[in-house]
């Protein structure tokens, strides 16, 4: 019984740390990733869509997306929760 008892803990604690690395993980990557993800997608959007004002649009669009999936992943992360 003491035996079962210590894996039973080592498990919790394993859920535990999973719990508070996954997170910080997935926050710090998409920090890295946002100014690159912004100016790729800009270019992109220079590039494949033809009228000028499609361009700019798709530009506004592209940059609403990537607002909308930080607040996103500040959520599922608990960041929004913090006070800075």
């Amino acid at each position: 019984m003491q035996h079962n008892n210590c894996v039973i803990r080592f498990i919790r604690s394993l859920r535990c740390i999973a719990t508070k690395i996954i997170p910080f993980i997935i926050f710090h990557i998409f920090e890295a990733l946002i100014g690159p993800l912004s100016v790729i997608g800009s270019i992109l959007c220079i590039m494949f869509f033809e009228p000028w004002p499609m361009k700019f649009v798709c530009m506004g669009v592209w940059l609403v997306f990537l607002y909308l999936l930080s607040k996103a992943t500040d959520k599922l992360t608990g960041r929004d929760k913090q006070d800075n």
